[in-house]
């Protein structure tokens, strides 16, 4: 099984995303790589954004973007996403390769992160770095 874990702040949206359109805004062609890189891999989401604590984040993924598969767990105290995604690894062995889609850098070093920026979120080079990584073979 392969899994794409997805932050959407600086991923789905950016500094040009229309924030006054809806409390849960994105942009339809960042929202449609992710759906391309997700459909080209076979790869399930993993939802890892802070969008995952609330329903109406999790209804917008799931109909704009992606089915979602799983949300990573929230952990006590000051652990950052890196650890989350550790967690949600550890308690899915099955997992054969995984990516890490998100704006921020506090992973765990070896995770395997596509980092984007808050200036233009997710692009078309960014997804084709990630699914030539997903389709890689081990």
């Amino acid at each position: 099984m392969k899994i794409l874990f997805l932050d959407v702040d600086g991923v789905l949206n950016c500094k040009t995303t229309n924030f006054k359109t809806s409390l849960w805004p994105f942009d339809r062609h960042k929202a449609f790589l992710v759906g391309r890189i997700l459909d080209k891999t076979d790869a399930k989401l993993v939802l890892s954004s802070s969008w995952r604590h609330h329903p109406d984040g999790v209804a917008t993924v799931e109909k704009h973007v992606f089915k979602v598969y799983d949300k990573t767990p929230v952990l006590s105290g000051t652990y950052n996403r890196g650890y989350e995604i550790k967690a949600w690894l550890d308690d899915h062995p099955g997992v054969e390769k995984y990516a890490i889609l998100d704006d921020d850098d506090d992973m765990i070093e070896g995770q395997v992160l596509f980092q984007t920026t808050w200036e233009e979120g997710l692009t078309e080079e960014i997804a084709d770095q990630i699914i030539k990584y997903l389709l890689t073979p081990k």
